[in-house]
């Protein structure tokens, strides 16, 4: 009996291991997984989801999962809105295929701003959560299910200047890119060297460099800055520029005359004192250079001019130091005074304040010291070369606006232009107390909106009048050089306004650094409060009425005490 149930355990066990083989188990769900593409990309960039391994939708029950991107780092035990603030939610209700599958695209955006916390995107890590499935778009989950990575790429460059010609140094300066990444610098799709400062990002994300500009043709062309994934382009100007060698001499001298920033294989033609003398074709950069003869023309300053098909063109001086013709003029009977034995040219008769001078001269005192002065003041002091000539190159200074002469002197020989300082005068404040027609409290608070101007800092200018018109004899109270934009009268100007029982009216002005006046305000109306003070005459009648008071309390209670005693 004991073998029999033995023999029967066997059998059933042998029989259960063959039901096991033969019945397929059922299949168990794979781990929630996402893939993104791509993997780094700019604020707006494309990116494409694709999910898998999520609990599928059926027949009778549809899944869903919502999809955020945040800059919090969590995990798949974390949750939204509580280990994950900061986020964007860039898609609520994505749904599960059948096969437990999705995939959706969106682009990268500029803030996260669905959270309890705000920010703007930068460069960066950041994060994609996939939520766990949810069947019930009232109690959707929360729970983090898959998550990917994605690094945002950018950046932000400047360029100065922006313009110029061929061999101009551009410093370029970068932000918003990652940090501590090798730069490559691109001039029309070719490496550039760079000159000087940083060949790295530092760990903000931040360089600055120089550039030189390679030879190139006349026009637009593109400075690429690539860091890491991040490539930001900007556009530089090329502009024509011709050099002369020598840039003085006699009549016939052989001046080299070279060009860059023209056009591609362009003919350029070279004019003397605006007279045609010859051409040469640029080459395939828009860069030439020829050699001609100066032409027979009396001493003095000259255009040399080059110009291209294409209307590219540049203008460089050359100082002719002995004239063409020796042979002294004709004898009259009355000869005039002598020509000046100087020549000067000015770059320009009228500029704003740090504005360019290129002043040339020639027939000066061989090198002597010439002396430049700008009114009264001194800009330079330049050596004239061996044949009195000289070069000097200014900033305008920083002057009221108006007219200057220009006087260049040598201590023998002088020379005066006018120039015209040009300037843009600060805008006009807005008043903003005491308000029109009010009945100010002493002291009288005057306020007015702040200006800003080209020469800081700015200035301001108060008038107080009991004229509208504010003629000279009805100004009370004038300040000058406020360099806050409001001003609290004093206790003698208070007295004194209020000692009037009139209407007042106020304006004010802004002053720039350099002493240009913007315009008045208009007049604004008010009246002052008549402050209250207690007359002397009354102070003294109540002390001695007080005095007279204690002293008859005092007599009663003596009395009284008496009579107390008595009895």
């Amino acid at each position: 009996m004991k073998y029999t149930k033995i023999l029967r355990v066997f059998v059933i066990a042998i029989v259960l291991a063959l039901l096991m083989v033969t019945i397929p188990a059922a299949p168990a769900q794979a781990a929630r997984d996402i893939t993104i593409y791509p993997e780094e990309g700019a604020i707006g960039t494309e990116i494409t989801i694709s999910g898998e391994g999520f609990s599928a939708s059926t027949d009778i029950t549809e899944r869903y999962v919502n999809v955020y991107f945040s800059s919090d780092e969590a995990s798949m035990i974390h949750y939204i809105d509580n280990q994950v603030t900061y986020y964007n939610r860039v898609k609520e209700g994505q749904y599960i295929e059948l096969d437990g599958t999705f995939d959706y695209t969106f682009t990268v955006p500029d803030k996260l701003d669905d959270g309890e916390d705000e920010e703007d995107v930068t460069v960066g890590t950041y994060y994609i959560y996939v939520t766990r499935e949810y069947t019930n778009p009232l109690t959707q989950s929360t729970r983090i299910g898959a998550l990917a990575e994605f690094t945002v790429v950018g950046g932000d460059i400047t360029i100065d200047p922006d313009e110029g010609p061929v061999g101009s140094e551009v410093e370029i300066t970068g932000e918003e890119f990652l940090g501590n990444e090798d730069l490559v610098i691109t001039y029309d799709d070719d490496e550039i060297d760079i000159e000087s400062g940083d060949d790295d990002t530092d760990r903000d994300g931040e360089f600055a460099c120089t550039v030189l500009i390679p030879e190139s043709t006349a026009g637009t062309h593109t400075i690429k800055v690539t860091v890491g994934g991040s490539e930001v382009e900007v556009e530089f100007t090329v502009e024509s520029y011709i050099d002369l060698d020598p840039t003085s001499g006699e009549a016939g001298t052989d001046v080299s005359v070279s060009g860059t920033g023209f056009g591609r294989r362009s003919d350029v033609d070279i004019y003397f004192d605006n007279e045609a003398i010859t051409y040469d074709a640029a080459s395939s950069d828009g860069s030439f250079e020829v050699t001609v003869t100066v032409p027979e023309l009396d001493k003095g300053l000259y255009d040399v001019e080059a110009e291209d098909d294409d209307g590219n063109l540049d203008t460089a001086k050359f100082t002719i130091t002995v004239p063409a013709s020796t042979q002294p003029p004709e004898p009259t009977p009355a000869p005039g005074p002598a020509p000046s034995p100087t020549a000067l040219n000015i770059s320009a008769t009228s500029g704003k304040v740090g504005s360019d001078l290129i002043i040339t001269g020639a027939g000066f005192e061989a090198a002597g010291t010439v002396t430049i002065k700008f009114g009264d003041e001194v800009l330079d002091t330049v050596l004239a070369d061996a044949s009195g000539i000289f070069v000097a190159i200014l900033k305008v200074p920083s002057l009221k606006a108006g007219e200057y002469p220009i006087t260049i002197s040598d201590g023998t020989n002088t020379e005066e232009r006018t120039f015209t300082l040009e300037a843009v005068p600060p805008p006009i404040p807005e008043p903003l107390l005491p308000k029109m027609g009010v009945k100010a409290k002493t002291p009288v608070i005057f306020d007015w909106e702040s200006v800003t101007a080209e020469a800081e800092p700015v200035s301001y200018a108060l008038q107080v009048a009991t004229d509208k018109d504010f003629d000279e004899g009805s100004i009370v109270l004038e300040k000058t050089d406020l360099v806050a934009s409001e001003y609290a009268t004093s206790e003698s100007e208070s007295l004194e306004l209020a000692e009037r029982e009139t209407v007042y009216y106020w304006r004010i002005r802004a002053i720039d650094a350099d002493e240009n006046e913007g315009e008045w305000t208009g007049a604004g109306e008010f009246y002052v409060s008549k402050s209250f003070s207690f007359p002397k005459w009354a102070l003294y009648t109540l002390l001695g009425l007080g005095g007279l008071v204690l002293f008859a309390v005092g007599y009663l209670m003596g009395r009284r005490t008496a009579y107390y005693y008595t009895f």
